[in-house]
């Protein structure tokens, strides 16, 4: 019988410590007081431009996080998000060289994780102060919760066949 070693996921936010801007990063904080397999590593980057697609290397799956700015939903709505959509809503990103555009050169350096889920949860502004507003900390939390019990369940089971999407094209 040969061993394998375990798989590793990453759950990565990525945005800044202002106001809205740090949704997904409320949602890591939370996870981080959970009780969660060892092989789920927690990150959050401030704006990682390029740099993300080193940080992403060697993982399993991965489930990226950020802000999403728009009006076409509510503030504190989470999204699943593929590629193209995420370009939509990135271009208001503050983030300089944002998001879309790194996963679009990690794509073409063929650099994008086996399995890759994009996450955004809405804001109606950007960021401002210090605090994120009441839905957006709410959907943190109700997310990391969901979260939690999805790699609970997948990696208590060997594998994650239900988390996330491939990240080749069809």
């Amino acid at each position: 019988m040969s061993t394998h070693p375990p798989q590793k996921h990453l759950v990565l936010a990525v945005g800044s410590p202002s106001g809205d801007d740090q949704a997904g990063w409320l949602v890591i904080e939370q996870m981080r007081q959970m009780d969660l397999p060892l092989q789920l590593q927690l990150l959050y980057m401030d704006r990682p431009g390029p740099a993300l697609i080193e940080q992403m290397q060697g993982y399993a799956s991965v489930t990226l996080i950020d802000a999403i700015y728009t009006e076409q939903y509510p503030p504190g709505c989470w999204l699943k998000l593929n590629l193209f959509q995420l370009a939509q809503h990135d271009s208001c990103s503050s983030h300089g060289f944002g998001l879309s555009e790194t996963l679009a050169l990690a794509q073409q350096l063929d650099q994008l994780p086996p399995k890759l889920r994009l996450l955004g949860i809405s804001i109606c502004k950007p960021a401002v102060g210090e605090n994120a507003s009441e839905d957006v900390t709410s959907a943190a939390q109700a997310l990391a919760q969901r979260l939690a019990r999805e790699y609970q369940t997948a990696i208590g089971n060997g594998g994650v066949g239900s988390l996330g999407s491939s990240s080749s094209s069809s």
